[in-house]
């Protein structure tokens, strides 16, 4: 589990075979800290850790993980954010992330400013109910509230250290990005969904 609150790493390298990919990481930061069979939180994705050399950790992306997430588009060389998992005796900074990408989302509107960016996300017209007022959302596997909500887009304010510290600065308009939606909004669902059989 994850709190949303990333780092920054960039892609070594890429390579693939016939079951997906090995993906190298460069995250000098923190992967003295990370063993192997870890989970690591890439982009929102969960992985394991495959592979610890010195700074630079390798995982094994498989073809359903390439296929849903924007994992599929990424480059040599790409800055990614990076999170380990939620310690006991840590602070919860964030909201509970799993790092299970729900799907990918488009980016329609960024609007940046001196006190703030703002992103207008667009997401499948199937996961719209999930889309909460002041709810959370993890975008590339940063938390971030909801700031707005029309349809099926939402308006996240981010604040400039967010944007220094991730890779959300690197966003074009048409962009994809992964997002998972807070957990707590899909086990209400179930509940409500079994309460109404």
């Amino acid at each position: 589990m994850f709190t949303g609150i990333v780092s920054n790493g960039f892609i070594a390298d890429i390579i693939p075979n016939d079951q997906g990919w090995e993906l190298i990481i460069e995250a000098s930061a923190f992967a003295s800290k990370v063993n192997l069979g870890d989970s690591v939180a890439i982009d929102g994705a969960c992985l394991s850790a495959i592979k610890i050399e010195g700074p630079f950790l390798s995982f094994f992306v498989s073809t359903e993980s390439i296929d849903k997430t924007i994992i599929k588009y990424y480059k040599k060389g790409a800055k990614i954010n990076i999170e380990l998992p939620m310690q006991p005796t840590g602070y919860l900074g964030g909201h509970y992330v799993l790092g299970h990408v729900d799907t990918t989302a488009l980016v329609s509107k960024i609007t940046p400013e001196q006190k703030a960016w703002f992103f207008t996300i667009q997401v499948p017209d199937s996961f719209s109910k999930y889309l909460v007022y002041k709810g959370s959302v993890a975008i590339n596997g940063v938390s971030l509230t909801v700031n707005n909500v029309i349809d099926n887009e939402i308006e996240l304010c981010i604040i400039p250290v967010t944007i220094e510290k991730t890779n959300m600065s690197f966003l074009k308009i048409n962009d994809l990005v992964n997002i998972e939606f807070d957990i707590l909004a899909k086990y209400t669902e179930k509940l409500l969904n079994k309460r109404a059989l």
